[in-house]
């Protein structure tokens, strides 16, 4: 008897103490998060398209110095949940002096762009269809050139793959892994480090660890619970300005990996969008475009740094099916511009006033004479 007593007593307590526990969570998930970073204004040059669906984009245009003799030039941030950083429109604008055009906006849910209702109305397919709509009946222009970074590059090739018939160039600055990931035939997932083993010339270097400092972050309960209520309940349990501010929080301190110098890191403006980050980053649905792109015959340029977070072989896989042209930049990190900007520019400007692109094939040619 006494033993069963004493067992009754264990779970009682057991059951009491998890409660006081879920009690604490609750109560502290219910505490707001205390604003850290400023949040981004609109600049004197910042515009807004209306859409079809009626939320408002963000984007910031420069004028190219010819007058409309190339096909616009769109820049894709990265993220998801990125934005246009100020330093990104500066560097555009050298690539504007060449004649083009060049739109850069902040994907919906992110920057100065409005934040939708609920959690999953963000969609990685959302994105796509906003890209089509912009140059359809925003700019109206039949073709454009796409500059796509990170997940921007993502988002670029697989426009493409839906409507090359609408893009002139691409260009994939530190793309991130094309979504869904490659598999077999057996449904396992290839070895890209064996498809695509780093060329010797190409020494990577490894950049500073900043990722467990943000996965720390994340544990506390108002963002633990809010990412619940979003995936469970479609349900913004922290308002789209605390959300925000905790991934601007988080930017500031993983910016220092994307960097081979840490004092080339630019301040954050305060444009991250913490729901679109959440669900934008779902491919559960995206169909495998890996064969629709290697029939393209769109003139390719692919960069890399060689303090990329990225691993080569994920990278070149892009320049590898679109038959395009990849270039290695020494001393540069994820975001390529903050530590080189004047390689990063003429890079994109040489591919850019070049008649004919040669393809892998002829450059590997070149090279060994």
């Amino acid at each position: 008897m006494k033993t069963k007593s004493l067992f009754r007593r264990i779970i009682k307590w057991t059951f009491r103490s998890i409660g006081i526990i879920l009690l604490i969570f609750l109560v502290w998930s219910l505490i707001p998060l205390k604003q850290t970073i400023t949040p981004i204004q609109p600049r004197p040059d910042t515009k807004y398209w209306t859409m079809q669906h009626g939320y408002k984009i963000a984007y910031t245009k420069i004028e190219g110095d010819t007058a409309n003799i190339h096909a616009p030039t769109i820049f894709l941030h990265g993220g998801p949940g990125g934005y246009v950083h100020s330093a990104i429109i500066q560097q555009m604008k050298e690539v504007a002096q060449q004649g083009y055009d060049v739109y850069l906006y902040d994907q919906i849910g992110s920057g100065l762009s409005d934040r939708l209702r609920k959690p999953r109305d963000y969609s990685f397919e959302r994105h796509l269809n906003d890209l089509n709509e912009i140059i359809s009946t925003q700019i109206k222009t039949p073709k454009v050139i796409l500059i796509g970074h990170s997940f921007g590059g993502i988002l670029a090739t697989h426009f493409a793959a839906h409507h090359s018939n609408k893009v002139e160039k691409l260009i994939l600055s530190s793309p991130g892994d094309l979504q869904p990931y490659r598999t077999n035939e057996d449904g396992s997932m290839v070895d890209m480090a064996t498809l695509y083993p780093t060329p010797k010339e190409y020494q990577f270097k490894v950049p500073v660890e900043v990722f467990e400092q943000t996965e720390r972050d994340f544990l506390q309960p108002r963002v633990v619970m809010s990412m619940l209520c979003a995936m469970a309940f479609n349900f913004k349990w922290a308002s789209d300005r605390e959300f925000d501010d905790y991934t601007n929080t988080m930017a500031s301190k993983f910016t220092k990996g994307m960097v081979a110098d840490p004092k080339c890191v630019k301040p954050e403006e305060g444009g991250a969008g913490g729901y679109s980050h959440g669900f934008s980053n779902y491919y559960g649905n995206v169909s495998d475009v890996r064969e629709q792109i290697k029939k393209l015959n769109i003139p390719t340029l692919v960069l890399q740094g060689q303090y990329d977070q990225g691993e080569f072989s994920s990278v070149y896989e892009y320049a590898d099916l679109l038959n395009g042209k990849y270039v290695f930049i020494e001393h540069a990190g994820h975001i390529i511009w903050w530590d080189k900007p004047k390689e990063f520019n003429k890079e994109i400007i040489n591919f850019l006033t070049e008649i004919n692109q040669p393809s892998i094939d002829n450059q590997n040619e070149m090279n060994e004479k």
